[in-house]
């Protein structure tokens, strides 16, 4: 038999996809964090790159020193640039201050009534200090500033060019559209696509989950009511009414269908059992009174004729009692697909099955002892829990020799409600202990042929019955031999309300 995979239950299937919903985001996440940051660094290359070969066609105009040909670099510049491209020319004499430059032409051109505005634009957006640094550096500097708005932000280069009279700054920036702008300014977790995307990801993982976690949860409502019902808890509730997932309605009518024909099947039983065990005692009863005319024509000298009557008398009783045991049997197989639901009192109905059993206890010579706690009840019948006990007494009586005592105690725990049998008898071979409770095996010797039985014939079916009844019960029944002597027997049964 293969062994079952760990991903079969429902409950391992909602962990596995809870930790991949987990999983995903954290790893598009980083390749995501990835990619941007390869973009962007291309795109601040692309503007660096572009001021740099601007700045490398202004070189010769901006080393001159000469005033002519430096009011001449605006209209250079404009030739230079795209159309997406903004170039401002900044000039920083020697040993001047960080806020010292010069804005010496501009493309497009600043109008006069802005110039505080660009200045104010420069200022905010720090690219003066990035000027100044580039001024002790050998390569472009390039960055993304963000404006007041969308329109205003981009990506910049600041390329130096060193001179005898100082240090210009060529400004290269490129001017991002809206989205463009989101690309460079905004971190891409915070983008509207991105977020949109994540919400989408996460009702997703939401209704998934929702979805397992509807399914486990209803299949555990169906597991409850299923032990419930085979513990005889509930008589009346349905599985189509519990149901809350809309396809697994049909499964829940076939439960409901299946648990009605459990019911009738375990009527149909009770009542097959009882019509012919009433059935076969009928003819049985015959036989035994048509032997009294017979047993009183034949002479007591006829040894053949006695003996054929004392052998029809023997399998009359055996056959009677084969019948008591069969019905039991059957009753006991009705018992496991429909189990009783009843509050019983456990201690009451053990203490009145020790008082019937009295009468053969003292004619075998041994005493009988209850020690029962009262107030311990259990869900059963009462055929059911008497068949048990008569059992089990019956049995440590047969074993018990003469002067002997069999103990019979109920008590309440934890784990349930105890139902104890112990007795002084010869107790049971270890390697016979897991075989007593198999349908047909008795350690009893067999009557001898010819002689009456003192007690009735055993016929191994005892303590099949009690330990099929007890599981009906949801119980479970452990014997073990007794450190004094004797074997003990010991049912536990689920604790149920008050009787």
């Amino acid at each position: 038999m293969s062994r079952p995979s760990p991903l079969r239950p429902i409950a391992a299937k909602l962990a596995l996809v809870a930790v991949l919903f987990a999983a995903v985001p954290a790893v598009v996440y980083q390749q995501f964090r990835v990619a941007d940051e390869e973009r962007t660094a291309l795109l601040l290359d692309g503007v660096a790159n572009q001021g740099r070969a601007i700045a490398e066609a202004l070189r010769p105009i901006l080393e001159t020193g000469d005033p002519t040909a430096v009011t001449k670099v605006g209209d250079r510049m404009a030739a230079l640039a795209g159309a997406q491209v903004e170039l401002r020319l900044l000039f920083r004499p020697q040993e001047a201050a960080i806020d010292s430059f010069l804005l010496v032409a501009a493309v497009p051109p600043v109008q006069a009534d802005s110039m505080q505005a660009e200045r104010a634009f420069l200022i905010q957006s720090r690219l003066l200090e990035t000027a100044w640094r580039s001024c002790d550096a050998t390569e472009a500097i390039g960055r993304s500033v963000d404006g007041d708005s969308y329109d205003t932000r981009g990506v910049v280069a600041v390329t130096p060019v060193q001179s005898a009279a100082g240090c210009w700054a060529l400004v290269t920036r490129l001017t991002a559209s809206e989205a463009l702008a989101r690309t460079v300014s905004t971190p891409y977790w915070q983008r509207p696509e991105i977020v949109l995307a994540l919400g989408l990801y996460l009702a997703l993982a939401v209704v998934i989950l929702l979805i397992l976690f509807s399914v486990s949860r209803n299949l555990a409502r169906f597991e409850r009511l299923a032990r419930s019902i085979s513990m005889g808890r509930e008589g009346d509730r349905r599985f189509a009414k519990l149901n809350e997932v809309p396809e697994l309605t049909g499964v829940a009518q076939q439960f409901d269908a299946m648990v009605d024909r459990l019911r009738l099947s375990a009527a149909s039983i009770r009542e097959t059992a009882e019509e012919s065990a009433h059935a076969l005692k009928t003819p049985i009863g015959a036989i035994r009174q048509s032997l009294e005319p017979l047993r009183a024509v034949i002479p007591a000298d006829d040894r053949r004729g006695r003996r054929a009557i004392e052998i029809i008398d023997q399998c009359c009783a055996r056959l009677g009692q084969l019948v008591v045991e069969a019905r039991r049997a059957i009753e006991t197989a009705a018992l496991m697909a429909d189990p009783p639901n009843q509050v019983l009192d456990l201690g009451r109905v053990v203490s009145g099955l020790v008082e019937e059993m009295r009468g053969p206890s003292e004619a075998a010579d041994v005493h009988l002892e209850a020690h029962v706690d009262p107030g311990v009840t259990v869900l059963g019948g009462d055929e059911a829990i008497e068949t048990i006990v008569e059992n089990l007494i019956d049995n440590a009586i047969g074993f018990s020799p003469p002067g002997g005592t069999v103990r019979v105690m109920v008590r309440a725990e934890r784990r349930g409600a105890v139902l104890s049998v112990l007795d002084q008898g010869p107790g049971v071979a270890p390697d016979r202990v897991d075989r007593i409770f198999e349908k047909g095996y008795t350690s009893r010797p067999s009557p001898v042929a010819g002689t009456e039985p003192a007690v009735e014939e055993n016929f191994g079916m005892g303590l099949w019955i009690v330990r099929r009844n007890v599981e009906a019960m949801n119980g479970t029944i452990r014997v073990e031999n007794r450190a004094t002597g004797g074997l003990g027997v010991e049912i536990v049964l689920p604790l149920a309300g008050p009787a």
